[in-house]
């Protein structure tokens, strides 16, 4: 595990640890909460929350997914190279890899979808067909988005794969 392997940094490497912690809270947390958000906001099917709920996921994806994905991946990487590297530890590579491809999904899928819905929703006063297509679309990549990160969790525990 990190903490077993030797550093020259212990005190740079503890407040890497708390920062990396801290952004994979809110990480995790606003992608996980993101979907119940607007998965209730739907179930209403009003328009004026479903519209509100939309906007508040734009914003809090910059705010928070975005903001514990770049800190994640900037303090993993600090932390990793302290002790060799990522390429040194399985564990590592598997957690750059899911992140990637979940942030992938975000970034191409899952935002440009809630840009569209956004978008139909200014323009139209009633919930569109369109605008539930894309939500199922949005819900299948999100599940995949969201569950993708969940095994890192593990690995930065176990250290192991």
């Amino acid at each position: 595990t990190f903490d077993d392997l030797p550093t020259k940094r212990p005190q740079m490497t503890a407040n890497l640890k708390v920062i990396h912690l801290v952004c994979a809270c809110l990480f995790l947390g606003n992608v996980i909460v993101s979907g119940v958000w607007a998965l209730l906001a739907e179930r209403t099917r009003n328009h004026a929350i479903v519209q509100f709920s939309n906007k508040m996921v734009l914003i809090t994806d910059v705010m928070f997914t975005l903001v514990g994905a770049v800190g994640v991946v900037w303090t993993g990487h600090g932390m990793a190279e302290n002790y060799g590297g990522g390429a040194n530890h399985p564990w590592i590579q598997w957690s750059y890899w899911l992140l990637t491809f979940s942030g992938l999904i975000w970034l191409f899928v899952l935002v440009p979808i809630q840009l569209k819905q956004r978008a139909l929703l200014q323009q139209y006063s009633e919930i569109t067909e369109d605008y539930w297509r894309l939500s199922r679309i949005w819900k299948i990549a999100g599940a995949i988005s969201t569950v993708l990160p969940l095994p890192i969790v593990y690995f930065m525990v176990t250290k192991s794969v």
